[in-house]
């Protein structure tokens, strides 16, 4: 087993900021579509702005985009009667023979540990859903740099690339220390581009309201109608707020460019078939100047 090297990152990853339970792109790009001074306003206003239309758009596109940073403990699980790939069961004892897929051999393979169909070596992987970003490894208090240490393949499989395996006990009873071992994610898909733009957007007319200042662009509550010198008021209904639509053409389009499916085309995939392995993570250019 080789000895990754540590380290000791502090925030969740160069260019986020945490807003409640996303992590979205930051800073906010106000200077080109806001008509405010944003330095004679108070800064705890404007991050409540900041982070009120994050979240909002978080939400609105249905949360696949700019999950937050969580930290999971894993526990190794003892093999199992499942298949591996060479077609016998994993255990420590012989079992059973088992007729090869598409093949007419038969074969009864006891290799005494886990692997998975994908591969016919042994990898050292736990399971973790919905995985963006390995941001740190932490095995007995000590942190640990993930670049060159693990891979991330189907948004899901964090393996060890190092050479090494990850540890088979885990201490519950201890926050941290030695025996504690822990993996810190970013789950969710990337962030589209212009978020940054439409954020901005939509913190300086959130702060417009706050401000009532007449030039808000968001729909108010009271609106009025004037024809042939008449006048006339009602309560806007808000029909779109259900769906979390601002009335703001640019934002709006930004969201539904996010949950558009309509031009996915169907499919149709057998069980049967083997499924191909992607790697996710790390991304291109991600881990640059890491050591």
């Amino acid at each position: 087993m080789s000895d990754p090297s540590p380290e000791s990152p502090g925030s969740p990853g160069g260019g986020y900021v945490l807003c409640g339970d996303v992590c979205w792109p930051s800073p906010y790009i106000c200077d080109e579509c806001c008509s405010m001074d944003l330095d004679s306003l108070d800064p705890a206003l404007v991050e409540q702005a900041g982070s009120f239309a994050a979240s909002f758009l978080h939400a609105a596109t249905g949360r696949r985009f700019g999950g937050c940073p969580r930290t999971f403990r894993p526990c190794r699980k003892k093999c199992g009667s499942q298949v591996n790939c060479c077609g016998g069961y994993a255990g420590t004892s012989m079992v059973r023979p088992v007729k090869l897929p598409w093949s007419t051999d038969w074969v009864n393979v006891s290799c005494g540990v886990c692997r998975g169909s994908c591969q016919c070596s042994e990898v050292s992987e736990v399971r973790i859903p919905d995985v963006a970003e390995v941001v740190n490894v932490r095995i007995d208090g000590v942190d640990y740099d993930p670049c060159g240490m693990v891979a991330v393949y189907d948004r899901s499989r964090v393996v060890r690339v190092d050479g090494g395996r990850w540890p088979a006990c885990q201490e519950l009873g201890s926050v941290d220390g030695p025996g504690t071992w822990s993996i810190t994610v970013v789950q969710g898909e990337c962030v589209p581009a212009g978020a940054a733009w439409i954020t901005g957007m939509l913190m300086c007319e959130v702060l417009k309201a706050c401000l009532k200042r007449d030039d808000c662009e968001l729909p108010r509550r009271l609106q009025t109608l004037t024809r042939q010198g008449v006048t006339m008021a009602f309560n806007d209904e808000f029909e779109n707020l259900g769906i979390l639509r601002t009335g703001i053409w640019e934002i709006d389009a930004w969201i539904e460019q996010g949950r558009y499916i309509g031009g996915v085309q169907p499919t149709i995939l057998s069980p049967e078939l083997p499924r191909p392995t992607e790697m996710t993570w790390p991304r291109t250019g991600h881990c640059e100047g890491s050591r």
